[in-house]
């Protein structure tokens, strides 16, 4: 015992020993041990394989990214020169990615990554779960690329909490400050949709919750992971899983309260994210960050500053001391040094101090230096009521939110507005009881702009309209009362002018009471209005009323009380009656609905056109018929305006026509951007005036114009081309100029300048215009006269836009960006000044400038102003305002005084008069106008931190001039983006420019001799041939494959293109594709190109044409090169070494025949392949032949010929040994090796069957006889049957698509006859044709297999064999019918009834849900994911009402496919959609209520189908007549002509008795018709409250149905008129009685005498 022990022990020793120091350490050896010893160590060690990045295809990279969740891709381009430099980076780190779980391939396939987003190459794309993120740092760093694919937010992906493995979490842990992590338990012990472990389903409640906070997270700094992994959860001691572990500088936290409390676990990591730290840092935050917090954290405090400011800097430190006593009294601090974020708080002045509670702001406005003073401020925040005080920001922000506040706008420096705020602090609390915010704000500007022109004054805002308390401020009990009343008040809410327009602006849809509070007409109407205030609100109108006449008169309201509907800014006014208050409801929700053109007052057509970009006013005059039914037309088109953009609206108002000269009406005038146009069409032709809108909105033409439209442009606009045409009918000279200078309208526009024209002759003879056509250019309301050639329209635009025409004496001229590039390419000296509009400081600079302009002139050197948005991004300036000096297009910017121009003068002199004697640097705008103007440019790339760039930059200044005598630009940029931007990571490079088209250079950069011969070779290669017409009809006779790029010779685009394709020529070559140019234009257009350039490749005579990018030669070449473009016979195609490179990469499946011209037996071989060529393509193998002995034997085949096959599974090929001429056995052959399995069944062992039984939705298993062979036992001979497998057996039932599978079995049946293995063995028959059905088995999610098991068919009670059992979830269906039969057995299989179980909604995959929805008129999807736990839970509600639909006739499925959601356009998962004869609605409300969701399947608005007779069952027709008290039904038979006809005409008055609200359905249950006495179909009988009706007249005629429904709909019962007939007679009866009573009532008897008296 005790020698064994030490044995172990020195084994352990010595293991660890050899483990340590290999090679020195040798124990233990026996004997005999030393020679092989020997041997191994004289063997020489094994290299370890390079890391090698994987190249893939399109095809492999698809199949990838579907199979793994984290994809790196690297894309690169074959004559991409750095792309070889990166690659050889990027392979040291594939083993680390491959470490991490990242796959990491390459690919060079230039269409697929344009889907992908990339342009320039290399590049990287990094997909997480198939989401793409593009690499946009150094390529060549690949340390920096391995941080980004294993960083934490490059996994990140938006709502999804990521997984990570072990390996991944230790990096993110050591390289995020604040990281969360969810420890979850293995995908063993819960695999997916598995909810039988409490953990499991606490573990997926805790994960749905916590992605709900994982986006705030991500904003707030905090890395939020999942993982699972047990071992590790253990190796920390976490005890039961789902655990939340919070590491915070590497330091775990582990979370102790509910995780399914997202909002706890969120307020919880933001506690943990500050306090704890050793340092009293303020934390920094992003814009998007703070937005995070001040919606999540109740008390926050924010301090905005600037970083560069000295007093913000002061204030920080100071503030940092009382970080820590913020946190202790749970108020979060940050700090943010962002300018914009600080403007859109209202914060004006920086430093500043703003605290949040619960979202709602108020600013710090004491002494930011006082630290202690901000503490105990704070505090009071948290201790005391106070009314926060706002920004107008702020309180914008608010209103658009739509919250109930209550503003108070005051002077702090006003003592009344000071004692109205103590009061009001008083009932803060209630209004916070209330849902009211309070708020307060000191702005006067912003008090204006709600009208309020004295303060204190209180608004209340509710759903962003404003109503204004007139009561006393001090008496915060009656206010207090008044806002509660707010709250629940209905009233119509009075505005101000200032109001109304902000609610406009603001509300898609506000409705606007004027009105006189005094006048008892308005007061009666109001009473009535407010009845619909809440309706108006239901429907999304607000609803104000303004008592302003001046703001009424404003919009053009000249009686009072009256509405206007404001739809998106544009006013509808209300023509009804206001007293009812009905009609004028149904009106508002009508109009919001329904789209009509609007009618206006001139008022508001002036509003529209100062505020609406593209408007369309129709004059006219209602009282004219013609005018309406031009008006009715035009309603037509009122829609389709709408989706344009274009706002259309009618205005009544004869003298409003004429201040736009239009004497006759109707006229129709289009605005756009305040300039009109008149349309001088047909007005009754909606389509014609349809286009013409579209056309002036989409494209620049010429507007017509009026004199009055035309006095107003030139008196608003700086610069005004007219053209006077005079009177000009089509046809005429006018006309035509006119149409040609529409040409140059657009190029005017762009440069600013307003092109018009016009019939008119009265301002025409006012500037001297005596014969037409005539063209006038206005600058500054100064005319001047075009003289030259008017039918030339590149004269006259050269005319307009020539410097002398737009100078305007002793102005600077401004420009547009457009205007500035033309000038820039025309001028080679020019001075620019670029500004911000309104900037006061450029002005006084410009007032400056002006000094020097004309000195500048003098010099020709032009000075020009520019002002455009983004001018300082576009121009890459360091700021505004500059000023600029550009030398044949190259930049130098001032940076002196811009105010002392002398300098400047001096400045510009200088530069323009010194010469460059050096490669002159460019910026990014330059050299991007440089290498599209140029045609020839040299670029030298730097990086300001490249230690030899300046020793080769040096060296290449001596070859400068010389590239400039070849008519070579040479320039540098040090402008690293841009440079990556084209693919360049590697500094110095060097690219030449030909045409815009880029070639890099790959040689010594330090021989200044190399890179210059370099140059002129690309500048002297023009490698392509030019062909003529006889050349090109024989190339294409005796060229195999030809390329033939067709173009203009007088194109200026023309050399780009073919440069282009230049670079693709030698590499096209290679692949026996010859590439030739031509300029003939009738050949070109016999080929389809009527406008060149164009590519046309023949192949053998045949030819297809180009459709892709001509400008991307890459694209080119890879569609040249396309095996499925080589193909142009049905024969086998002959390929080259090259091609088959290119077949290979591209296809999973090859099959060769090596032959040679010599090899006799060849021609015989290569005729009877190509019987099976055809049938190789349709099984996805393609099938070449290379007539090449040194590659055949390069693959191991060394006689001729041979047929070798390349799988992707395999490296080598396999080379066929069999029978040559036996083209069936060499196609057997081929498929067997594509697919070793084919059609064979799989076989089972008995526990595996079990097992899988268990694991398998749908497995259908053949359970056959223990011995087979010869004679057929006997319990298997009363089955035997001689029959075939003949068509003539196959049957079909109404569940199957007959044609479809009897094709497929054909197909297959006529395979397996020719294998000549069929015996007569009952059993291997069945077997055969249960082998033809299941691949279609495969495809519905049915998995077939064999078993020769009696013990295990006995379990299944199971007695003669063979047998089919079918099992569903375990559930087992024994096969009664014929086993022969497979088309019957399949339909079996597929059938509904056998697939669906009790209880359980069916699991169906996309094959058999286009299935469904083709067959079943109502089918209920539901669409969830495997590992959606919420998606369980759903699933229990909704297997409760899976019987009840089935009842109604509604299907129920269910289906977990992405491809299938995106298909039907599901956006969120779950979702729960009702498809009725393929059109689909999309459940809404709760899927957690079952109760909800099948009364809603069952409701009649979603069972309806728009016109069409709904099909019905008993269960349905039985709810339609409890629900309905007018239905008609439709009993019919199936295809019985009667019916058929019936129904046909039917259909057409179903839209009908849809507006007679009587449901219209049909039911084809001939049993079901009998119980409601129908003895005859097909018949028709209608229900008034259950009480049925038959029709006895003609079904086929509609009319006389539909008058009989109508008149059964509208009659009163005979019941009802005599129950009134015995009112009337009780009543009667009565009335007579006490008339009775009251006439004959008798004399009352005389008083007794007192006995005094008698």
């Amino acid at each position: 015992m005790t020698f064994t022990r030490i044995k172990t022990l020195t084994l352990l020793v010595c293991t660890l020993l050899a483990l340590s120091f290999p090679g020195y350490v040798n124990c233990a050896n026996k004997k005999g041990s030393q020679p092989a010893a020997a041997a191994a160590a004289a063997a020489a060690p094994p290299l370890e394989p390079e890391a090698v990045i994987e190249e893939v295809n399109a095809k492999q990279l698809e199949k990838l990214l579907a199979d793994k969740d984290y994809v790196a891709v690297f894309w690169y381009a074959r004559s991409c020169v750095t792309c070889d430099k990166v690659l050889a980076e990027l392979e040291k780190i594939d083993d680390d990615t491959d470490s991490f779980g990242v796959d990491f391939v390459k690919i060079n396939d230039k269409r697929l990554a344009k889907q992908y987003g990339i342009k320039t190459f290399p590049a990287l794309t990094y997909f997480r779960e198939k989401e793409p993120i593009i690499y946009d740092g150094d390529l060549m760093d690949e340390e920096g690329v391995l941080d980004f694919l294993t960083s934490l937010e490059a996994m990140d992906l938006p709502d999804r909490i990521e997984e990570v493995n072990a390996k991944i979490l230790q990096k993110i842990i050591e390289d995020t400050d604040f990281v969360a992590v969810l420890f979850c338990p293995d995908h063993e012990t819960c695999p997916p949709r598995v909810m039988d472990k409490q953990q499991c389903r606490k573990c997926a409640k805790a994960l749905q919750e916590l992605e709900n906070i994982d986006d705030e997270a991500d904003q707030l700094g905090i890395g939020f992971v999942k993982i699972h992994d047990e071992a590790l959860a253990d190796e920390y001691n976490l005890g039961n899983l789902p655990v939340l572990v919070y590491y915070r500088h590497q330091t775990p936290i582990i979370y102790e309260g509910e995780l399914q409390r997202e909002e706890d676990v969120l307020e919880w990591l933001v506690q943990n994210k500050s306090t704890g730290d050793e340092d009293d840092v303020i934390e920094d935050v992003t814009s998007k960050t703070l937005s995070t917090l001040i919606n999540n954290i109740d008390n926050l405090v924010v301090l905005f500053y600037d970083h560069g400011n000295d007093d913000s800097m002061t204030v920080l430190e100071e503030l940092e001391q009382i970080d820590d006593d913020c946190d202790k009294h749970g108020i979060q601090f940050v700090k943010i040094d962002d300018a914009k974020a600080a403007a859109d708080y209202g914060i004006d002045s920086i430093p500043a101090i703003v605290y949040f509670e619960k979202e709602i702001p108020n600013v710090y406005d004491g002494d930011l230096m006082d630290e202690e003073q901000i503490l105990k401020w704070l505090l009071g925040q948290l201790e005391h009521d106070e009314i926060e005080d706002v920004t107008d920001e702020m309180l914008d922000t608010m209103i658009k939110e739509g919250r109930v506040i209550a503003v108070l706008f005051y002077d702090n420096n006003d003592k009344k507005s000071q004692k109205v705020l103590e009061e009001l602090e008083n009932i803060d609390d209630e209004c916070d009881a209330l849902g009211i915010t309070f708020v307060k704000i000191d702005n006067p500007e912003e008090a204006v702009e709600y009208g309020i022109n004295k303060v204190p004054k209180l608004i209340y805002f509710e759903k962003g309209i404003p109503t204004i308390y007139e009561g006393n401020l001090e008496d915060e009990e009656k206010l207090l009362k008044w806002l509660e009343e707010q709250t629940s008040s209905d009233q119509i809410e009075d505005i101000t002018d200032e109001m109304l327009d902000l609610i406009i602006e603001k509300m898609p849809h506000v409705a606007v009471l004027f009105y006189d509070k005094d006048q008892k007409k308005s007061q009666k109407i109001l009473a009535e209005l407010e009845n619909i205030d809440d309706e108006c609100d239901q429907n999304d109108i607000a609803f104000v009323k303004i008592d302003d006449d001046k703001e009424a008169k404003e919009w053009g309201i000249d009686e009072i009380p009256s509405i206007v509907l404001f739809e998106r800014g544009i006013p509808h006014i209300y023509e009804g009656d206001l007293m009812k208050e009905d009609e004028l409801l149904g009106w508002l929700v009508h109009q919001k609905r329904y789209s009509e053109i609007p009618e206006v007052t001139d008022e508001m057509k002036d509003k529209l056109v100062e505020n609406t970009e593209h408007l369309a006013v129709i004059f006219y005059d209602k009282d004219d018929k013609q005018d309406m039914r031009i008006l009715n037309e035009l309603e037509n088109i009122d829609d389709e305006l709408e989706k344009e953009g274009i706002v259309i609206v009618r205005i009544d108002n004869a003298a409003e026509a004429k201040e736009y000269g239009l004497d006759h009406l109707p006229a129709l005038i289009y605005f756009e951007n305040k300039i009109p146009a008149l349309y001088e069409g047909d007005l009754m032709n909606e389509d014609e005036v349809l286009e013409w809108l579209l056309v002036q909105k989409k494209t620049a033409t010429i507007e017509e114009v009026t004199d009055e439209i035309l006095v107003n442009l030139i008196n608003e606009h700086e610069y005004v081309v007219v053209f006077f045409t005079g009177p000009c009918e089509p046809g005429e000279t006018c006309d035509h100029t006119l149409n040609a200078l529409e040409s140059i309208d657009d190029e005017l526009d762009e440069a600013g300048i307003i092109f018009v024209t016009t019939e008119d002759t009265g301002i025409a003879k006012k500037y001297n215009v005596k014969s037409y056509p005539r063209l006038v250019f206005f600058r500054n309301r100064d005319p001047l006269h075009f003289t030259g050639d008017l039918d030339d329209e590149d004269e006259v635009l050269a005319w307009i836009t020539d410097d002398e025409t737009l100078e305007i004496p002793g102005k600077i001229e401004e420009v547009n960006v457009k205007m500035l590039d033309k000038i820039l390419a025309e001028n080679d000296h020019v001075v620019v000044f670029f500004y911000a509009e309104g900037d006061k400081k450029s002005q006084k600079i410009l007032n400056e400038l002006e000094n020097i302009d004309d000195e500048c002139e003098e010099k020709d050197i032009d000075f020009v102003k520019t002002s455009d948005d983004d001018i300082e991004k576009e121009y890459d300036l360091p700021g505004l305002p500059a000023l600029a000096f550009y030398r044949h297009k190259f930049r130098t910017i001032y940076t002196g005084d811009l105010m002392k121009e002398e300098e400047i003068l001096e400045w510009v002199i200088d530069l323009h008069e010194s010469t460059a004697d050096v490669i002159e640097s460019v910026d990014r705008k330059t050299l991007q106008v440089l290498i599209n103007d140029v045609e020839h440019l040299a670029v030298f790339f730097y990086d300001d931190e490249c230690e030899t760039c300046p020793g080769i930059l040096e060296e290449l200044e001596n070859i400068d001039d010389d590239t400039d005598k070849h008519g070579i630009q040479f320039v540098k940029s040090n402008d690293v983006k841009l440079a990556h931007e084209i693919g360049i990571f590697a500094f110095p490079a060097l690219v030449y420019y030909e045409t815009g088209v880029p070639i890099m250079y790959d040689g010594n950069l330090e021989s200044n001799e190399e890179v210059f011969n370099w140059i002129l070779e690309q500048k002297a290669d023009q490698s392509i041939e030019l062909i003529n017409r006889d050349q090109l009809i024989e190339y294409i006779a005796t060229k195999d494959f030809l390329a033939v790029v067709f173009y203009k010779e007088d194109d200026p685009d023309s050399p780009r293109v073919l440069r282009h394709i230049e670079l693709i020529d030698d590499e096209a070559a290679e692949y026996g594709i010859y590439i030739v140019k031509m300029h003939d234009k009738l050949m070109a257009k016999k080929y389809g190109y009527r406008n060149p350039p164009g590519l046309t490749y023949f192949r053998k005579g045949k030819y297809i044409n180009y459709d892709g990018d001509i400008d991307d030669e890459e694209e080119i070449l890879d569609w040249l090169t396309s095996p499925a473009n080589m193909e142009m016979t049905d024969h086998i195609e002959q390929v080259n070494r090259k091609m088959f490179e290119k077949i290979r990469k591209n296809s999973d499946y090859v099959a060769v025949i090596f032959y040679s011209d010599e090899c006799k037996q060849c021609p015989r071989v290569l005729a009877e392949v190509e019987h099976i060529d055809d049938d190789a393509d349709k099984a996805g193998i393609d099938f070449v032949k290379i007539d090449d002995k040194q590659m055949a034997k390069e693959y191991g085949v060394f006689a001729l010929p041979a047929i070798v096959f390349f799988k992707p599974t395999s490296k080598e090929p396999v080379i066929y040994a069999g029978d040559l001429y036996e083209e069936e056995q060499i196609l057997s052959w081929l498929l067997t090796q594509k697919d070793p399995s084919g059609d064979v069944i799989e076989d089972l062992e008995g526990e595996r069957l079990v097992q899988l039984i268990e694991e398998s939705g749908s497995i259908a298993v053949y359970f056959l006889p223990a011995e087979r062979k010869g004679k057929p036992p006997a319990y298997c001979r009363s089955f035997c049957s001689p029959s075939s497998l003949n068509e003539s057996n196959l049957t079909t039932t109404k569940y199957s698509s007959s044609q479809f599978v009897q094709n497929y079995i054909s197909r297959k049946r006529k395979r397996i006859q020719k294998q000549d293995k069929i015996n007569c063995n009952i059993c291997d028959q069945i077997l055969e044709g249960l082998e033809l059905i299941d691949d279609e088995c495969d495809v519905f999610g049915i998995h077939m297999v064999k078993i020769q098991d009696p013990q295990l068919a006995k379990r299944y009670s199971i007695k003669t064999f063979p047998a089919l059992v079918y099992f569903r979830n375990g559930n087992p269906l024994l096969f009664e019918g014929d086993l022969q039969n497979e088309q019957s057995v399949l339909e079996w299989l597929i059938d509904d009834d056998n697939r669906e179980l009790a209880d359980e909604i069916e699991e169906v995959n996309e094959r058999m849900l286009d299935r469904l929805m083709a067959e079943s008129t109502l089918l209920v999807v539901f669409f969830y994911d495997d590992d959606c736990a919420e998606c369980e839970e759903i699933l229990e509600e909704l297997e409760e009402i899976d019987g009840e639909a089935d009842m109604f006739g509604i299907d129920f499925v269910k289906i977990a496919s992405v491809e299938a959601a995106k298909k039907y356009e599901i956006v969120n998962i779950p979702s729960l959609v009702y498809f009725r004869k393929q059109v689909p609605v999309l459940y809404d409300g709760d899927l957690h209520q079952h109760d909800k969701v099948i009364t809603w399947l069952t409701s009649q608005d979603v069972f309806e189908i728009k016109n069409e007779i709904e099909e019905v069952n008993r269960k349905m027709l039985d709810k339609l007549l409890e629900e309905n008290e007018f239905l008609s039904v439709f009993f019919y038979e199936h295809n019985q002509p009667d019916s058929v006809a019936a129904l046909e005409k039917l259909e057409n008055i179903d839209s009908e008795t849809d507006n007679l609200d009587i449901t219209f359905v049909k039911m084809a249950d001939s049993r079901y018709a009998k119980k409601w006495g129908v003895t005859k179909l097909p018949a028709m009988v209608y229900f008034r409250r259950r009480f049925p009706s038959i029709y006895r007249g003609d079904l086929l005629s509609e009319d006389e149905v539909l008058e009989w429904l109508r008149k059964n709909r509208f009659r009163q019962p005979e019941l009802n008129i005599f129950m009134y007939a015995l009112i009337a007679l009780a009543l009667a009866f009565v009335v007579y009685t006490a008339f009775l009573l009251q006439c004959f009532k008798p004399a009352p008897p005389p008083p007794v005498q007192h006995p005094k008296q008698s």
